[in-house]
């Protein structure tokens, strides 16, 4: 059905998108939740491990993308209704949330920028303020280099902070090309408006995914990390730095945004200026409460 189309959300690191799907696991008889399914081929050609991609196995005639492309089976996956509830009576409909970043990098050239294929999904955004977003980033990475270097492991590539690190400039590519492909009205969440007022911003967006609002999506327990890639690098504590705060969250809380504020270089204030208007873009076409 158009309106049960499985739902993405697209964001950016740091901008409290694991928070963001801890409603959706609060209802299991109703979602499924696929938590950032693009990174496995991000991970493989950052770390350039072929023969994980060339495991990937071929889409078939029967799937709704057909053409090769690393990426096919993991849409295919969700968009096929085989995922349902306890007692098997309906399917669950999918929740995913990955950053636009790595969509746009494994998509790049390829028909699933296409209109034909956006439009097979219902897809929302999550912004944050790069004030916060940024120095957030800025801290994790230097707190992962710090990890890795008492591992004894190198990291791969650049492990600088830089523009493409960022991923509002991405998000704002990628909304534009689903807005000029749907004509849908998208919706599109800030994270302060969502700390502010969760309810009501909640609400909305379930109303425009065409999701029953339930109290229960704004309260949760603490969970543990589970272990994610990263523990493939045999880097202790690593999963803890991305993922802390979320997981410890119950809701949310105004503190799951209060990161303690240290001395920034001038490249991390260059950065905030630089996104500042790809998020003021975004910013306007946001939920309004």
């Amino acid at each position: 059905m158009e309106d049960q189309k499985s739902i993405i959300l697209w964001s950016h690191p740091k901008s409290l998108s694991t928070v963001f799907e801890r409603p959706f696991l609060q209802r299991p008889q109703e979602f499924h939740v696929i938590h950032e399914p693009f990174l496995p081929i991000i991970y493989a050609k950052r770390h350039k491990t072929f023969e994980f991609l060339n495991r990937i196995p071929l889409p078939k005639s029967t799937d709704s993308i057909t053409f090769v492309h690393h990426c096919s089976p993991i849409l295919n996956e969700i968009l096929a209704p085989h995922y349902y509830n306890e007692d098997k009576t309906h399917p669950l409909r999918v929740f995913v949330k990955d950053h636009a970043t790595h969509f746009l990098q494994v998509a790049e050239g390829s028909p699933l920028l296409s209109k034909e294929i956006l439009s097979m999904f219902k897809h929302t955004f999550l912004i944050r303020n790069p004030e916060k977003s940024v120095k957030s980033l800025y801290k994790t990475m230097n707190a992962t280099k710090e990890s890795f270097d008492k591992a004894g492991v190198s990291m791969s590539g650049n492990s600088e902070l830089s523009s493409w690190l960022i991923g509002l400039k991405e998000s704002r590519i990628l909304y534009d090309l689903i807005k000029n492909a749907s004509g849908e009205e998208i919706a599109l969440v800030d994270a302060d408006d969502l700390v502010q007022e969760p309810e009501k911003v909640l609400k909305k967006y379930c109303e425009l995914i065409n999701v029953e609002f339930k109290k229960e999506m704004l309260n949760w327990k603490s969970v543990k990390v589970e272990p994610t890639l990263a523990t493939q690098l045999s880097v202790p504590g690593l999963d803890d730095l991305w993922y802390k705060n979320a997981m410890q969250s119950t809701g949310f809380d105004k503190t799951i945004t209060n990161d303690e504020e240290i001395e920034y270089p001038q490249s991390v204030n260059d950065l905030i200026d630089e996104h500042k208007p790809h998020y003021e873009y975004l910013f306007q076409h946001r939920i309004k409460i």
